[in-house]
């Protein structure tokens, strides 16, 4: 019957139209699951900060993307930024495989927080021990000192010695470095037993033994409770 009174035509059903998702701007929690799922598109539009910290699995970003500010902050098998990337504010960086940018990129770098210098977040090796030393304001030194290195440092500007005892590996070290507007910094020196390697270890300023520091890397708040058969 329907057929007969549209001369043999079932008429088409009115369809609602979509918008255009690649033009609709997104909010960072989405993008933020798009991008980790491999589903968002070029030139996708980010409201407000996109936090994309801590994503290994993350290697590559779509083209002309843009967001107000933007954290790959342990992102480590990201290599490269996308092609036409727009960020308003800054870009955070620690820790993320980024080891290098065009010059001239214009972007603001930031790493942990701070704002820092294309030399600093990507050529370590330019850092001197006694630069750091120099360097007054407090945040930007302690980045200097993780992108120089805690064993370098140690190296180039010595340390007091708190502790020392002995474990399977040999002869552990509690060293610190004090400074006059800032905690010290704290440091074990220990080494593996296996391959005999030392490894400085960060810690709390007010530990006070190896065994101490040592108990606290190993997630102990009373070193009593902490009794390993080797400790490395």
């Amino acid at each position: 019957m329907l057929k007969m009174m549209s001369n043999g035509r079932v008429p088409n059903k009115p369809v609602k139209q979509r918008p255009n998702e690649s033009h609709e701007p997104v909010s960072a929690q989405r993008a933020r699951k798009l991008i980790l799922e491999h589903r968002a598109w070029d030139g996708m539009r980010v409201l407000g900060h996109l936090d994309l910290s801590g994503a290994s699995e993350l290697y590559n970003l779509p083209e002309n993307l843009s967001c107000e500010s933007l954290d790959i902050r342990d992102c480590v098998n990201l290599t490269t930024l996308p092609k036409g990337l727009h960020i308003t504010y800054w870009i955070e960086l620690a820790g993320s495989g980024i080891t290098s940018l065009p010059a001239g990129h214009g972007f603001v770098l930031r790493w942990r927080g701070v704002q820092v210098s294309d030399s600093i977040a990507f050529e370590s090796q330019s850092i001197t021990g006694q630069d750091i030393l120099n360097v007054e304001n407090v945040e930007l030194r302690r980045v200097l000192i993780e992108r120089l290195g805690y064993e370098t440092f140690l190296q180039q500007v010595g340390g007091l010695i708190r502790d020392r005892d002995k474990d399977a590996g040999g002869e552990r070290q509690l060293v610190y470095i004090p400074f006059e507007d800032d905690e010290p910094l704290m440091v074990l020196k220990v080494t593996c037993p296996s391959t005999g390697h030392t490894h400085i270890l960060r810690v709390p300023p007010y530990m006070r033994s190896c065994h101490q520091a040592a108990a606290w890397i190993a997630g102990f708040t009373n070193p009593d409770d902490y009794h390993p058969l080797i400790e490395a």
